[in-house]
């Protein structure tokens, strides 16, 4: 067995905003709210300080981000106030995000046990009275986001879609290839498929799967104002069983985005090293590396 080496690997602690530049630019607040130290601190493209226990509604879910990306994301695209849209709600994360940022909120989910878990997880975040705002959990196919949101009016989008049928992939390698791997053990790995619904996106051949993220991501853009953003949190995926050994989803998803009039804004990229154990890809044969990120491709309307 080879013995394993850690790598360490730290920030310097630096100021953002040079002394130079803080002189430059003018206290006044950013579209966000934001003032430009915060502004500055906030645009680093590679994040790695947000993963965070997950709570008993997030363990009902195989595949969620956490509370602090959404929040990231909503403070740094919208201001106190704005709308906020999440079309493949799962259990409800972006909206408490929202919630506790005081901006209005809607998702739509298409599975009913998620839906009914976002309802009372919802709800239960309420303690912080918040007269005057909306928040709103749909139950239906996400396809259908134009019934219930008005043209130009969501200021960000934050999601992230099912992978196609990667899931239901990854599932069928842990019961054979990973049954005992390190995959399943060590990095904690509970993938489940979210439903067998016909609609449910999570069932969809990739390229069947892109079509109707199109679909999505026009109505997407005609419920979004004119400056207004759409971050999608997605990962890329191999399928060597297949002899494809990578398949760029978030380049893809790009492509598909500005198909539909959006702008390609930006790409972050969310390190998730320090939560997964390195595993061996490949071995003895053929070299690949480990898929330990995922990628923010965020969208604009101009």
């Amino acid at each position: 067995m080879i013995e394993e080496t850690k790598y360490f690997v730290s920030e310097p602690k630096v100021n953002y905003l040079p002394k130079s530049e803080e002189k430059r630019v003018t206290k006044k607040m950013g579209f966000n709210g934001l003032e430009p130290k915060k502004w500055a601190s906030l645009s680093k493209n590679v994040w790695n300080d947000l993963s965070s226990p997950r709570n008993k509604y997030q363990l009902e879910h195989g595949a969620v981000f956490p509370v602090k990306i959404a929040e990231r994301l909503i403070m740094m695209y919208s201001n106190e106030g704005d709308a906020v849209l999440d079309p493949f709600l799962g259990i409800g994360t972006t909206i408490i995000a929202a919630q506790n940022l005081r901006r209005h909120a809607i998702g739509i989910e298409l599975n009913p046990r998620f839906h009914k878990i976002a309802e009372t997880w919802i709800a239960e975040n309420k303690v912080l009275f918040l007269k005057g705002f909306h928040f709103k959990a749909v139950n239906d196919d996400c396809r259908n986001l134009r019934k219930y949101i008005r043209p130009n009016k969501i200021q960000v989008t934050v999601t992230s879609p099912p992978y196609a049928d990667f899931i239901r992939k990854s599932v069928e390698d842990r019961n054979t290839i990973h049954k005992k791997s390190v995959i399943k053990e060590l990095n904690k790995s509970t993938v489940k498929p979210y439903s067998d619904d016909d609609k449910d996106f999570g069932n969809l051949p990739y390229k069947k799967f892109l079509d109707e993220i199109k679909v999505v991501l026009k109505a997407n853009y005609d419920v979004t104002r004119n400056g207004g953003y759409s971050a999608w949190v997605v990962k890329d995926y191999r399928d060597t069983k297949n002899k494809i050994p990578y398949i760029p989803f978030h380049s893809d998803l790009a492509k598909v985005g500005e198909e539909t009039g959006f702008m390609f804004h930006d790409l972050i990229i969310w390190d998730q090293t320090g939560q997964r154990r390195l595993v061996l890809l490949g071995y003895p044969s053929i070299f690949y590396t480990n898929q330990n990120c995922s990628f923010i491709v965020v969208f604009r309307k101009v």
